[in-house]
């Protein structure tokens, strides 16, 4: 026959894999595993030959597993009956417990129940004990010596004396013959009686022998399959197979199998908004919302967007589908997310007092530079000779035993780019006005910077010891921006300075000190270190140099770090003045050396557990840049036409706006007008005014903002495209500062999606009706007032009452095709998909045109 695997030839034979293991394992075949597969001749054969002696075994053992160690011992000399098992196991097979009289039956008995032990040498006082279990125990071991090959493994349970065992396997040689018995047989005849329903009373008892211990004669296990199909009135197998066989398992982990709760969706309902990441895939949002994917593919295609699992979405189109699937949802981008992760609870014992960070900004030629410059130098000495002051983005001095931090970055670039990314770095702008010129546009645009970003304002007015400097003059314009100087009454400090004499430095370094103490500058150094990038650039001989503004904890050489997409470890720290530093502290500028890369201004620098995580985060911040941009593409901050919407959902209460033109005058005429606007619904802020072409800093400035960029006659200039497109920021440009004012009517009203207005072209009643065997019926009008037109809307009224509306699908006059017929004519006229027109039926002819509505 074919080969077969161990576990299905035990499964057929009723069998344990074990036990079938450990047969073919002694008859010489090597197995491994019940999963093993052998000739299935050779399998039975052993399988036979070990069922017939296991007889002999049965009576040799049953004193060792069954009874107790004292007992085994005296059990040795069991093995000297080998011949008689043959007969006994013949009868066994045909063994019936009614059969309790004959002599082949005691003798199947006799070794089941007497085998294993003889308690007392009174045999009848041990005959009430019998009942209680189909252990072999009492009278029957006086008939046991005969036919010991038979005995039961399931009786080692039974409590019998040891000193009985020794004489009852003395006897077990005298029974190799069967007429032997016969002498004996009155034993087992009393016996048997009470044996069958000992027998048929206790077979879980029988169960309750759980495990067989191996016959040590032949390292076989002992076959119990046979002696128990006799001892069980059916003679089959168990309920539910033989549980003492049952291979234990081994390491079996103990577990809690409590059921886990279910989640309380009830409760998961009522939560806050959940928080989106800007750019999330279908995916994504599938595991924030836990709305399955392919109902949120199916909510978006009845959205008309055909979306895939990987697909990202736009920041409107993920509040849209939340909202279509009754969720509500915040959206967060990477740098807000970073902006929040830098908002830390320190407590008050752990805060220490940090320098003030300070930027200064202004026109470019009203001296900022210079300023800095001899602010710089008096900390430093005179001049820079021989390069040995590095002059890095950002610097510290001192006065009066305190520190004060500058940033010195051009222009408000790096100011806006902070803040766009929602790091809030600088604590005080001081605004340089030349003495001379007064304010300027650059001016504005850097009081407007510092106004949005909610920083306190200094004035510095500089160049106050050149010839035509009028400080008053410049108090006066400024005032005019709203920021009184406090020696008039207001709120905004003012200092007369000169950078080329050194005039008024020391009382600017003591008016930014006393404001720093206004605004309780403190910081943790007691935990790891984060910061801002202040400025960074690409050196040939030392790569990536950045300068970052430590603003939290202790930065310490080799400690590894992530700045948005890019990583690193501090190879090595400077300070402004080139010293090598090992640690920089809260308000302490630095540069870094030990990037992969070269981050942007503004980016967010964390110290991290080792180089793996900092790696790790650095690419998960860049595959969410990645997304951010690509949702951009497919949508915008703000924008006309979503203002409306915004409005009637609750989003938006205010529209931002970056006004440029060509000549102030048409600024003015369009605030002016702005103001004459009723604002019940919206208000419209202008949060920045100025004469010239659209830069990149005004992109910045409205991204940074939420606002919509209007230019009239201006265009973007250099990279302001670029950035818009790279924002998300909308700019429109107008010739006519009345079309810039419409379109905002229109949008503050929610009107750019224009209404249907419902406009009659005639009447004409039908006076006959015509059948065609091609075209159906053809109503015979005469118009009766206005016209009809081809193809024009239709209603059918009979007897005051719209039957029916649909269009002209046929106008004619005579036999000629008609574009339209006027008042007073006939014509024949065919309607689409409507056969049902009668005489006396009025037919209005009309159209559809969109009007805007205008602004109450």
């Amino acid at each position: 026959m074919a080969n077969k695997r161990v576990h299905e030839i035990a499964k057929e034979q009723n069998l344990s894999s074990r036990d079938l293991l450990e047969m073919l394992r002694a008859a010489g075949i090597e197995v491994t595993a019940a999963a093993s597969s052998v000739d299935e001749d050779d399998a039975l054969r052993i399988i036979k030959s070990d069922s017939e002696p296991s007889s002999e075994k049965r009576a040799k053992s049953p004193t060792t597993p069954r009874v107790p160690a004292a007992l085994r011992k005296q059990a040795a000399p069991a093995p000297k009956a080998p011949a008689a098992p043959k007969a006994p196991a013949a009868e066994q097979r045909s063994f019936d417990p009614g059969d309790g009289g004959s002599a082949g039956s005691s003798r199947v008995f006799e070794p089941d129940v007497a085998a294993p032990i003889k308690p007392s040498p009174t045999g009848g006082s041990r005959e009430p004990a019998l009942p209680p279990a189909p252990k072999p125990k009492g009278a029957p071991r006086s008939a046991q010596q005969q036919p010991p090959p038979t005995p039961k493994p399931k009786a080692p349970e039974v409590p019998a004396p040891v000193a009985e065992a020794p004489s009852a396997e003395k006897e077990v040689p005298d029974a190799p013959e069967p007429e032997a018995p016969e002498e004996k047989a009155p034993e087992p005849q009393t016996l048997a009686p009470g044996v069958g329903p000992k027998i048929i009373a206790q077979p879980d008892q029988t169960k309750r022998t759980p495990r067989k211990p191996a016959a040590p004669a032949a390292g076989k296990r002992r076959v119990v399959i046979d002696s128990q199909a006799n001892r069980r009135p059916g003679g089959g197998p168990p309920p539910g197979g033989f549980p003492q066989r049952r291979p234990r398992r081994r390491g079996r982990r103990k577990f809690d199998d409590t059921p886990l709760a279910p989640l309380d969706t009830t409760a998961q309902s009522a939560t806050d908004a959940v928080q989106v990441n800007s750019g999330a895939t279908v995916k994504d949002i599938s595991e924030y919302l836990g709305v399955p994917v392919p109902d949120l593919i199916k909510q978006l295609m009845m959205m008309g967007e055909m979306a895939t699992l990987t697909q990202t979405l736009s920041d409107e189109a993920i509040v849209i589908l939340a909202e279509a699937l009754g969720k509500e949802v915040e959206i967060v981008s990477a740098a807000e997310e970073e902006a929040q992760e830098l908002q830390f609870a320190d407590e008050e014992e752990d805060l220490i007092e940090r320098p003030p960070v300070v930027t200064i900004m202004g026109h470019v030629d009203h001296g900022k530079t210079s300023l800095l410059d001899a602010i710089r130098k008096t900390e430093v000495v005179a001049g820079e000779a021989g390069g040995i002051t590095q002059h890095i983005g950002a610097y510290q001095v001192h006065h009066d035993g305190r520190l004060i931090t500058f940033l010195d970055t051009p222009g408000h670039e790096a100011f806006t780019a902070m803040r766009a990314r929602g790091a809030q770095v600088t604590d005080i702008a001081v605004i340089v006005v030349a003495a001379d010129d007064g304010p300027k546009p650059q001016t504005d645009e850097a009081i407007d910077h510092a106004r949005a970003a909610g920083v306190p304002i200094v004035v510095a007015v500089n160049k106050v010891d050149k010839e035509g400097a009028d400080p008053t003059r410049v108090r006066t314009e400024m005032t005019e921006r709203k920021l009184q100087p406090a020696e008039w009454g207001g709120e905004t400090e003012y200092v007369d300075v000169s950078a080329r004499s050194g005039e008024g430095l020391d009382e600017l370094l003591e008016t930014l000190l006393v404001v720093s103490e206004l605004e309780d500058l403190k910081a943790n150094p007691n935990t790891d270190a984060s910061g801002i990038v202040v400025e960074s650039k690409l050196d040939p001989g030392r790569g990536p140099v950045v300068t970052v503004l430590i603003q939290r904890g202790t930065l310490e050489v080799g400690d590894a770090f992530v700045a948005g997409s890019h990583w690193g470890k501090v190879r090595a720290m400077h300070d402004h003045t080139g010293a090598v530093r090992d640690k920089a502290t809260p308000g302490d500028p630095v540069e870094l050396l030990g990037f992969d890369g070269v981050p942007d201004a503004g980016e967010i620098l964390r110290v991290t557990k080792d180089e793996k995580v900092a790696r790790q985060q650095a690419e998960e911040r860049q595959t969410r840049l990645r997304n951010e941009a690509q949702a951009r593409r497919s949508g915008r901050k703000i924008s006309f036409d979503d203002l409306f919407t915004g409005i009637q959902e609750g989003v938006l209460k205010d529209l931002n706006l970056v006004l440029k033109a060509d000549v102030s005058g048409s600024l003015e005429a369009f605030e002016d007008e702005i103001a004459k606007l009723p604002q019940d619904e919206i208000s419209v802020n202008i949060i920045h005014r100025a004469v010239g072409g659209i830069n990149e800093s005004d992109v910045m400035l409205a991204a940074a903002s939420d606002a919509v960029i209007l230019g009239f006659n201006v265009r973007p200039v250099g990279d302001a495209r670029a950035a818009a497109d790279r924002e998300g920021v909308e700019i429109r440009s107008y010739t006519v500062i009345y079309n810039a004012l419409s379109e905002l009517r229109d949008a503050m009203s929610g009107m750019l999606e224009p209404e249907e207005v419902e406009e009659a072209l005639g009447t004409a009643e039908v006076r006959q009706t015509f059948k065609a065997s091609k075209v159906g019926t053809i109503a015979g009008c005469q118009v009766t007032s206005g016209k009809l037109v081809r193809n024009a809307a239709v209603r059918v009224v009979r007897d005051g009452t719209i039957i029916y509306e649909t269009t002209i699908d046929s106008l004619k006059r005579f036999n000629d095709d008609a574009k339209e017929v006027a008042e007073g004519f006939e014509c024949g006229i065919v309607l689409a998909s409507f056969q049902d027109v009668k005489e006396g039926d009025v037919l209005e002819a009309f159209t559809t045109r969109k009007v805007e509505r205008e602004l109450a």
